[in-house]
This record gives C-alpha cells, sequence and structure tokens, in this order.
C-alpha cells in the first residue's frame, strides 16, 4: 500500500463519540496509552475526518450551493426530501441534515484534538518523547485552527472549545474565532515539519500554514470587515519561494498516482483498498452503466448524482482547453464527460431508466433542477480513478501552489489594480498547459480571474468561498433567477445544536 500507512491506525478513540449529544470535543472516556504507538494512532486519527468531511458535507456545501455543480434530480434518482435542491436554490433551513453534518464533523474533528491535546500534556515521558511530544502537540493545534477556518467561513460565529467536557461554552463572534485561527498557526507554524521532512506527507507541515494563511487573509474582510491583503500577499510571495512548481499538465496533481506531484502542499492520502472513502467524488458523479467505462470493481457506484449544467461549462473555450475538451471515443483529456458514453472497448454504454437500452448520452441542457431525466448535466471526473480499481488511489488535493497563484494575483489586484509579476507567471503557466492564450500585462482584470480560477480549481471546495468574496454568491444563477439577501453567505446553525445549547446565537437571517 503506498503512503497511507498512519492513515491506518487503530480507530478505538474515533467510536467514542456520540453525535446524538452535544459533546464539543468529550469522547466520552479517559484514554490509557502504554506504548509509544498508542499516541501515534491517537494523533494520526486526527487526519482521518478529513476524509469524511471532503467527500461529503463540506463538499456539498462549498460546491453544490454554487454554479459549477448541482444535484438535480433525474427521474426517480437524487429528489432525497428536496434536500439538494433546497441547496441549490438556497433556501435550505437550520434542519437541513448536509448543514448538521458539517457543523458535527467539524466539532467532532474539534474534540477529537482537543482530546489528543489533553493526552499528550498529560503524556509520560518515559513513553513518549518530548520531541515527539512537542511536534505532536503544534500539530494538533494546527489541524484544530483548520477545522476552525473551515467553520468561520460556514457559520461564522461559532464557540471556541479547547477543554475537554466544556459544557455549554459560549459564542464567540466571527472575528474572534478568524483572530484565533490566526493566533493559533503564528504560535505553531515554526514548530511543524517542513515539506521536506521525512514522514511529512500528508502532514499540516510549515508550508500548509503559509498556505490557510493566505487563503485565511484573503478571505479577512469578508470575516472581518477589516482587509488583511498585505498579509496575503506576504505570505503568498514567501509560499511561492518553497520550491512548489506547477506541474505540466492540468491533471497531474489529481492522477491515480499523484504521490509524487511538486505541486500540491497539503493533501489528503487515499488509497485504493484500505482507505478510499473519498471515492465517492468519483463513483457519485458517473452513472451505473459507465462502470465498464473504467473496469470498475468497487461495488458502490455510479450514483448519477452530481453534475454541471452549460452555464458553467460554457466559460471554457471547450474546443481548445484541456481542462474542458472533451472526446468520448478517443480519450478523455479534460475533468467533464457529455455527449455519447462508450466503455473501454468502444461500445455504447446503455441507460437504465429513461434511456434504458439506448445509448447514454449526456445533455449539458438542464430544465431545472427538478425535471430531469438520467442523462441529465455534465460530469466531473477531475479525479480519474486506474482503470480496474476498486478504489480511489488519488490524494486529495486541499492546498496547492496554482491556488497561491491566484491568491497573490487577487490580493495585488485589490490592492493596487496591479497583478505581481511572479502571479502572473503563474497563472499563465496554468493556461498555457490547459492549451489557452496567456494573459497580456493588463488583462487579468479582477471579473477575468474571477473566471479563470473557477476554470482551474473547479470541484476543489473553493466556489462559495469564492463567490461570496466576489459578490456572486446571492446573484442568480441556473435555475435560481432571484438574489437572495446577504445573510445567505453563511449557513444557520443547526437545529438540533441550539437546542442542545443555549449559548448558541444563531446567524442573522435564520430564526432560533
Amino acid at each position: 500500500m503506498k503512503k497511507i500507512i498512519y492513515f491506518i491506525t487503530l480507530l478505538f478513540l474515533v467510536g467514542c463519540v456520540d453525535l446524538s449529544e452535544n459533546m464539543y470535543n468529550d469522547l466520552g472516556k479517559d484514554n490509557y496509552y502504554q506504548t509509544e504507538q498508542e499516541y501515534d494512532a491517537a494523533f494520526m486519527n486526527q487526519y482521518a475526518f478529513l476524509r469524511t468531511m471532503y467527500a461529503w458535507n463540506v463538499f456539498y456545501l462549498q460546491e453544490i450551493t454554487t454554479d459549477e455543480a448541482c444535484l438535480p434530480q433525474k427521474g426517480r434518482d437524487g429528489y432525497d426530501g428536496g434536500i439538494y435542491q433546497r441547496m441549490h436554490w438556497h433556501t435550505w433551513t437550520d434542519q437541513d441534515i448536509i448543514i448538521n453534518g458539517a457543523w458535527q464533523e467539524l466539532f467532532k474533528a474539534v474534540g477529537f484534538c482537543n482530546q489528543v491535546l489533553n493526552d499528550l500534556n498529560n503524556s509520560r515521558s518515559d513513553i513518549l518523547p518530548e520531541n515527539k511530544k512537542k511536534l505532536y502537540i503544534a500539530e494538533s493545534r494546527a489541524l484544530r485552527a483548520f477545522f476552525y477556518s473551515m467553520l468561520v467561513d460556514m457559520f461564522g460565529n461559532v464557540p471556541i472549545v479547547e477543554k475537554v467536557s466544556e459544557l455549554n461554552p459560549p459564542t464567540k463572534t466571527r472575528t474572534e474565532v478568524f483572530n484565533y485561527v490566526e493566533k493559533e498557526i503564528a504560535e505553531v507554524k515554526d514548530q511543524l515539519l517542513r515539506s521536506t521532512d521525512t514522514g511529512s506527507y500528508g502532514r499540516f507541515t510549515q508550508e500548509a500554514a503559509l498556505a490557510l494563511l493566505s487563503r485565511l487573509y484573503l478571505n479577512a474582510e469578508v470575516y472581518t470587515g477589516t482587509s488583511r491583503l498585505d498579509d496575503c500577499i506576504s505570505v503568498s510571495q514567501t509560499l511561492l519561494q518553497k520550491g512548489y512548481q506547477l506541474e505540466s499538465t492540468w491533471d497531474a496533481p489529481f492522477a491515480w498516482n499523484n504521490e509524487n506531484s511538486k505541486e500540491n502542499i497539503w493533501v489528503i492520502p487515499n488509497d485504493e483498498i484500505v482507505a478510499n472513502e473519498m471515492s465517492v467524488l468519483f463513483y457519485r458523479n458517473i452513472h451505473w452503466s459507465q462502470r465498464s467505462q473504467w473496469d470498475w470493481k468497487n461495488p458502490n457506484g455510479g450514483w448519477n448524482g452530481v453534475c454541471t449544467v452549460r452555464e458553467f461549462i460554457e466559460t471554457y473555450d471547450i474546443t481548445h482547453d484541456r481542462r474542458c475538451k472533451y472526446d468520448p471515443q478517443n480519450g478523455m483529456y479534460g475533468q467533464f464527460m457529455w455527449g455519447p458514453q462508450f466503455d473501454l472497448s468502444g461500445n455504447p454504454i446503455l441507460g437504465t431508466n429513461e434511456y434504458a437500452g439506448q445509448q447514454l448520452d449526456f445533455t449539458l441542457d438542464l430544465p431545472d433542477m427538478v425535471n430531469n431525466k438520467e442523462n441529465a448535466g455534465a460530469r466531473n471526473i477531475k479525479y480519474k480513478v486506474k482503470v480496474g480499481a476498486q478504489g480511489m488511489e488519488n490524494d486529495f488535493a486541499l492546498f496547492r501552489i496554482a491556488e497561491i497563484n491566484f491568491n497573490l494575483a487577487e490580493a495585488t489586484l485589490r490592492k493596487s489594480n496591479e497583478v505581481d509579476s511572479k502571479a502572473l507567471e503563474g497563472i499563465n503557466k496554468i493556461r498555457t498547459r490547459a492549451g489557452v492564450s496567456t494573459y497580456a500585462t493588463g488583462e487579468l482584470t479582477l471579473d477575468e480571474l474571477y473566471r479563470e480560477k473557477g476554470r482551474e480549481m473547479c470541484y476543489e471546495t473553493l466556489r462559495r468561498t469564492d463567490m461570496i468574496r466576489f459578490g456572486r454568491f446571492i446573484q442568480p444563477m441556473w435555475d435560481k433567477n432571484y438574489t437572495d439577501k446577504e445573510t445567505i453567505n453563511l449557513f444557520p446553525i443547526p437545529l438540533q445544536a441550539t437546542k442542545l445549547n443555549p449559548e448558541l446565537k444563531q446567524n442573522p437571517g435564520y430564526t432560533k
């Protein structure tokens, strides 16, 4: 198995969380460590939460609420009580399971970090070496800060919890949560592993900390009302000097064997056999009959779920842009499939419902979120699995250097209306490998940067955040012909949480 070993650790702590209770960080029982390996197992298990988040609820909230992805009803499939329609129409409530699921997953992760930190602080020096203890404490704090960066983005005001078994912690303002994330990262950053250190793959390194700060500072004005563009510029420039390189092909950072990518800063490692929960990113999108297109061995999928409509596809130059160019009979060049589908031998793939016995032909033109057939929408295959695989071997990129180029370009454009030359060089490399023309000086405006970042980083759980920062999230889009109130830029605090903790403060626009 490749470099996944540290994820395949003891799960004895995870199973102690009861999500029916408002347990922000109590794992329900004391933990006793008899060996150094047991500390290693508990520490590494903090990373396991990422796989579930980014496969499911965090992905849904960041993607199917935007213009680049949706999960429409297709005949008898995809209704599920209307939850996906509410996500697209921005008519969600504090009782929707996706919102509650993201809240629970994030606070479960925070709670696990707190338990591990508590155990590390009380560890025996004869079992756990002091240098490893210090590293584990710093890295656990950094991971907790990362989880809080997601909470501040999606929910705004939330409790800041650092103690085990804290009952009904009070809400902190969005600014206070932002400041907490910044403080935690600043205090531990230099104690983390470097990306060049042995054993750093998949870990939250010093470079991952810089990437988080770059993203955090870029969104600071949304989160706090105060711009931090200078800080975004500074950390982005520093990170661009760390030796990362844009790959020569657009899809190398997402390939099934992408563990050696020079572009990825921090990833969620996956393994085809032993840690493949994120396979859902692939099989959720494809049609059941497309299993033969990949000789897919996994009993799950395809679910014929998430898709993309014409309006977003046509933001690309679909004739030349390798990120979207598609020819089902002569190679899947890009990240979207549409049109007639063929198996590995070139035979037509047949539908199973409305198109039973007929060739499956994905259409870009959907009437709305409700009245569709099984062939509705283009299917994203950014993370192309290995032919004949049982699961997703591809490691999921949480941060890559392409994003840092966009962050630096945007920050400098917003600050002085001139793009940083190194960032422009990076973005032009991104376009060159995609097979489209580069930007001359003065051509890369904020509006064009927004479009290009969408083309490059679609389905990477950034779109909602970017749309909010550019003022686009509340605007009309396909099958949502109205402008929302700005309160929709935050999700509601889940009803289940507010019932259990009276100290929580509901976000504006929602009823507690």
